[in-house]
């Protein structure tokens, strides 16, 4: 059952007391507080109250994830952008709490479609790119990791490997379609 904590403010003490109130936690899912710059609170409490495993990942949006134990329970430490957290949570979080469950890995309904036009991504990381599906042909809806309408006017997303640059319009592409509820 999914418990939500008190929202802890940006500092390294409020994050700590934040972990310790969720410590009955088989998981615990901290959004925001993980950064890619200096004032990384998350990070900084992981390494000081636990092991911190890892600190940014090569994708776009979410590098600044974290992950790592406090007391023997996973904590992720997710970006607080709103598309850089829901990406993460496909790639990182929901096959993690599907295998701690024992259930069967995610099985995602996706349809192969044309680009309506050119779409150009870091060479550097992997990208998770918002798409809206618009008379079977597959339109950008990314603006920015921090932009809630990313999600809003999406219909699911596209990965772009790292090393791939741009895709050009035509090309066939796999869509993640997001489920609504």
């Amino acid at each position: 059952m999914a418990r939500r904590i008190p929202i802890a403010r940006d500092t390294l003490a409020s994050i700590e007391a934040a972990l310790d109130a969720a410590a009955a936690a088989d998981v615990i899912v901290v959004s925001g507080g993980s950064s890619a710059g200096d004032h990384d609170v998350v990070r900084d409490a992981l390494a000081r109250d636990g092991a911190l495993r890892f600190h940014g990942i090569a994708v776009k949006p979410g590098k600044p994830t974290a992950f790592g134990l406090v007391r023997d329970r996973a904590v992720f430490g997710m970006p607080g952008n709103p598309t850089a957290c829901l990406s993460n949570g496909y790639l990182l979080l929901v096959p993690f709490l599907r295998r701690l469950a024992r259930l069967p890995a995610w099985e995602p309904t996706r349809v192969t479609l044309p680009l309506a036009r050119r779409i150009v991504s870091p060479e550097d990381r992997h990208q998770f790119f918002t798409v809206r599906v618009t008379d079977g042909r597959v339109e950008p809806a990314f603006k920015g990791s921090g932009e809630i309408t990313s999600l809003a006017d999406a219909d699911g997303f596209i990965e772009i490997p790292a090393g791939t640059g741009a895709l050009d319009e035509g090309v066939e592409v796999r869509v993640t379609l997001i489920q609504r509820h």
